[in-house]
């Protein structure tokens, strides 16, 4: 796919686009009043993993069963050290500072509602990640969403929905709100972090009553038998488990609270892999003490 860009009938910048069998975008090249720019994306599902430039490549690092952004880590071609950033969002994931790893505001940006940037208050680091599963294009002003394009200046996307009616009568909306819906692959909009957050405090009261508050845990890092935070040996995350219910025989049951919806595949996948590690256990935070937790995590879908 090439575009075009033209400013005062004069062409100002144009692009290439490359895309994979899954429709997800592996590659640009672009030119911007004279200036080249080409980068490679690299995917664990349909999230983007790596972005490579020429004498850099950066690792992003996210929220688990999330697309919000944790952490970048920078490599720069003839350097012995990675760079390691940090991101501060807001409610919904959108990144509203970057941090490098002495705290100081490398990045920082004031937003209008619909994801357009009102201004870029600290700009000393690129930073191209948007709304949840967005990717600012320079070249353009768009925003790259998976399955779609969308325009932050009027809050909507620049092609219909490619799963037609299923997605909703206006085939061009991004969500309802931008307070508390994403639409991380450009064709379903979900509640976020709010609507999560309720799911959870529910649960948390349910458990309560139902084995007493004493014996519901909340979001407990998997640990090693030395208590050390486990790692997943193929990304190098950690797992925390939303809630860890303690049984009458000192061991613990780990429960997923999720949507209705969401794919939890991957999330299950890596406990798995931080258990043949060894990341059985979690701290109870009163008494200090390991608790084993013996099988994965059960998914609880609700509403």
């Amino acid at each position: 796919v090439k575009t075009e860009t033209m400013a005062d009938t004069q062409v100002e910048s144009t692009s290439s686009y490359q895309y994979d069998s899954l429709g997800r975008r592996v590659g640009k090249q672009s030119e911007i009043k004279g200036q080249a720019d080409h980068k490679r994306f690299l995917w664990q599902g349909l999230r983007m993993l790596r972005e490579e430039s020429p004498g850099q490549s950066s690792l992003y690092l996210y929220e688990p069963g999330s697309y919000a952004p944790l952490a970048r880590v920078d490599q720069k071609e003839g350097e012995t050290e990675n760079k390691v950033y940090y991101y501060h969002t807001d409610q919904i994931g959108t990144p509203l500072e970057m941090t490098d790893a002495d705290g100081q505001i490398v990045w920082q940006a004031k937003y209008r509602a619909w994801g357009a940037i009102e201004k870029l208050v600290v700009n000393e680091v690129e930073q191209n990640l948007r709304f949840q599963g967005q990717y600012f294009d320079v070249e353009t002003g768009l925003h790259y969403n998976t399955f779609r394009y969308y325009d932050p200046e009027i809050g909507r996307f620049t092609t219909q929905d490619p799963i037609g009616l299923a997605g909703g009568f206006n085939l061009y909306q991004y969500a309802p709100s931008p307070i508390g819906w994403i639409d991380p692959w450009g064709w379903n909009c979900i509640p976020n972090k709010v609507a999560g957050t309720a799911r959870e405090a529910r649960a948390k009261d349910l458990y309560g009553k139902r084995y007493g508050k004493e014996n519901v845990l909340s979001e407990r890092y998997l640990r090693n038998a030395e208590g050390k935070i486990a790692k997943d040996p193929l990304t190098g995350e950690a797992r925390r488990v939303d809630f860890v219910i303690k049984n009458s025989d000192g061991s613990g049951t780990a429960k997923e609270i999720t949507s209705l919806t969401a794919d939890k595949t991957g999330q299950l996948a890596k406990e798995a892999r931080i258990r043949e590690v060894g990341g059985t256990f979690i701290r109870d935070p009163k008494t200090k003490k390991l608790i084993e937790v013996r099988d994965v995590s059960t998914v609880v879908r609700a509403r």
